[in-house]
């Protein structure tokens, strides 16, 4: 028993090693991803300043130009937000996975050393019953 709680607790750890590295790789997607939102925010705001720093001279082409630029960050700002949203959904899933793992592994954990518990309190008793039978065949043999 001992030993097949033994190859379970070995597969529980690696499947909860699997499952960090995912929530690991998507953690990291999941953060590029948020710079990249940022970086297209950044040059949307970048845009806005252009606009209002030259907007006092400035030409009607540089100014269309200016606006459609910022409907192309725009849009992939919503494009990039999509995106994000389904990095930070698997994210989630994968920390509920790697939670999921962890428990599994305590559980295991918990059962052997339940196991564990329990061999000693029987070999504790098998000796302390040796001690007993030893004791009685001594006074016994004392007052015979």
């Amino acid at each position: 028993m001992k030993r097949s709680l033994a190859v379970l607790g070995r597969v529980r750890s690696i499947e909860k090693r699997v499952a960090r590295a995912e929530f690991a790789e998507a953690e990291r997607a999941r953060r590029h991803q948020e710079e990249r939102v940022d970086s297209v925010v950044n040059a949307i705001d970048a845009s806005h300043l252009a606009e209002t720093l030259g907007a006092g001279g400035a030409q009607a082409l540089y100014v269309a130009h200016e606006y459609d630029h910022r409907i192309r960050l725009e849009e992939s700002l919503r494009r990039e937000l999509g995106v994000l949203s389904r990095r930070e959904a698997e994210s989630a899933e994968r920390r509920q996975v790697l939670t999921e793992a962890d428990r599994s592994l305590r559980v295991v954990e918990l059962a052997i050393l339940r196991y564990d518990e329990e061999e000693a309190l029987q070999a504790r008793r098998a000796d302390g019953r040796r001690l007993d039978d030893v004791a009685g065949v001594r006074w016994w043999r004392e007052n015979r």
